[in-house]
């Protein structure tokens, strides 16, 4: 793998940006430009000399070249369809060029639409530049609206806080309305939002509100908190109040041995849960939210999968799978539609892996921003993982 890696750096090492003609028809053709973290500065001399052992690579380049490689097979796929594109691709770690000299280069060169898998910092840059020049910009990796404000260019693909906040109540609310729900959480400035939107929602449902019990923990439920909460032969349902996963870790660890003395134990968590690993925390149904499930079972996952596994001897990351659903999704609706970013977004076509809800986020009936309204709720139990409604 880290030699396939190596080839890959170097290869793209030789352009910045990289310009890639998808076909060649004489069709009206669009552009698009993809930010992603290469690092090729710390990886290159400034003459092109490889600055590592010819058996290794920089590891903080990982991430961005999974999201390339992963842009760059969808390439392959809409040459195969005579999609008429140019791709230009640049390093958003550029130690020589800046994001804003590297946007304005894009810019002049017609570039219609960028997808950006940076970091916050960065899309708060690019968010910026993407309204002053009217390009649209897709926020691929990065929660955060970036406080966007009269904005309609800027796209928001992985849910915000407030949104994951009110969807996982909308969740609880439809498949546990009758059940008493022990909210854990500590003081936190995202705890204390994530506790005021179970509040606001609940306050404001009235005659259908939930019973809702909210603890305050430290790391672990004390004994008392465990008595008061927790009664033999009777199912329990909690929530685990924050985006901490050292602090889930420990709760969920308690709440995994409780399970023995006590009946069933539902555990519903955050997005970040992504990053646990669920075996440790037997006997307990964990449930939480995502952005971006692939259960990989499909024709073209197959394909990436069996790629990887002959080429790189490795499993391709989610990123592998982001950036070819991205690019395979907006190349052809913007071969399709064009600049016409109300009908690109209201689109469900294309979709690949992952089914995007992408709707406008507004005030005063002005667009602040886009953003994708879509979560996967997966559960997880005993060594099985799967989606559900």
């Amino acid at each position: 793998m880290k030699k396939i890696f190596l080839c890959v750096l170097l290869m793209i090492s030789c352009l910045a940006p990289i310009i890639a003609q998808v076909n060649t028809t004489v069709a009206t053709r669009h552009k698009i430009a993809v930010f992603t973290p290469l690092y090729l500065d710390d990886a290159f001399s400034a003459n092109g000399v490889y600055k590592y052992d010819p058996k290794s690579f920089p590891k903080a380049a990982i991430p961005g070249l999974e999201f390339y490689h992963g842009v760059s097979m969808a390439v392959d796929s809409l040459n195969a369809l005579n999609i008429p594109l140019d791709l230009y691709i640049y390093d958003s770690k550029s130690a020589t060029q800046s994001i804003e000299s590297q946007f304005n280069k894009a810019a002049a060169d017609g570039v219609e639409l960028i997808i950006a898998n940076c970091s916050l910092a960065d899309i708060e840059k690019l968010a910026k530049l993407a309204v002053s020049k009217k390009i649209t910009l897709l926020n691929a990796a990065v929660p955060n609206d970036v406080n966007a404000r009269n904005n309609p260019y800027f796209v928001v693909l992985n849910p915000t806080l407030p949104t994951q906040g009110e969807q996982i109540y909308a969740y609880l609310k439809k498949n546990y309305p009758n059940q008493q729900i022990i909210y854990l959480t500590r003081p936190g400035a995202s705890e204390n939002y994530l506790k005021s939107v179970f509040e606001t929602l609940n306050k404001a449902d009235r005659s259908t509100a939930m019973h809702i019990k909210f603890v305050e923990v430290k790391d672990t439920l004390s004994p008392a908190q465990v008595a008061a909460n927790l009664v033999k032969g009777k199912a329990a349902l909690f929530v685990i109040g924050s985006l901490d996963n050292v602090y889930a870790d420990k709760l969920l660890t308690q709440l995994s041995q409780l399970q023995k003395t006590y009946s069933s134990i539902t555990v519903m968590g955050m997005p970040t849960w992504d990053n646990l690993t669920f075996s440790k925390y037997k006997g307990v149904e964990l449930i939480y939210s995502t952005p971006f499930y692939n259960a990989r079972t499909d024709a073209a996952s197959r394909n990436i999968n069996s790629y990887y596994s002959a080429k790189m001897f490795a499993r391709p990351s989610d990123l592998v799978f982001r950036g070819f659903g991205l690019m395979y999704r907006f190349g052809r609706l913007l071969n399709l539609f064009g600049a016409n970013i109300p009908a690109i977004m209201q689109s469900k076509q294309f979709s690949v892996f992952y089914n995007y809800d992408i709707q406008p986020v507004s005030r005063e009936n002005k667009i602040d921003y886009y953003e994708n309204k879509k979560l996967y709720f997966l559960t997880y139990l005993n060594g099985s993982l799967k989606s559900i409604k």
